[in-house]
């Protein structure tokens, strides 16, 4: 009976870590999702108001938050992992450029967004 309360409860506890585990990479999937599509947001409007300095300064902060989360997308989530790198790689490109393409960064910048929100629709 001992051997049986003992398997029972070491069963148990590692259901709970690996439930846990799980939890804490939807956690920082979603908060990095979500600090992507602020960033998004923000390069948007900078587009928009053709502020060229704004866009070279927020436009490249999408790939260090990308790289915070994105070997578990890459994991979890291989076709919007792909989907997500097409258009992110040009976006960070285009807001990298001598000269601000606004229609083009735009575009790109939609594309990427659609993209992160689709994903944050399945990390819910």
């Amino acid at each position: 009976m001992k051997k049986l309360t003992s398997m029972i409860l070491a069963i148990g506890l590692v259901s709970v870590l690996v439930l846990a585990g799980c939890s804490s990479t939807d956690s920082k999937v979603s908060d990095g999702v979500n600090n992507m599509l602020d960033t998004t947001g923000q390069l948007s409007k900078a587009i928009d108001s053709g502020d060229q300095a704004k866009v070279k300064e927020v436009g490249p902060k999408l790939e260090d938050q990308w790289s915070s989360f994105e070997e578990d997308v890459k994991k979890d989530n291989k076709d919007l992992y792909e989907k997500i790198e097409k258009y992110l790689d040009p976006t960070i490109a285009g807001s990298e450029a001598s000269e601000l393409d606004k229609d083009a960064l735009n575009t790109l910048n939609d594309q990427l967004t659609d993209a992160l929100k689709e994903l944050a629709s399945k990390t819910k």
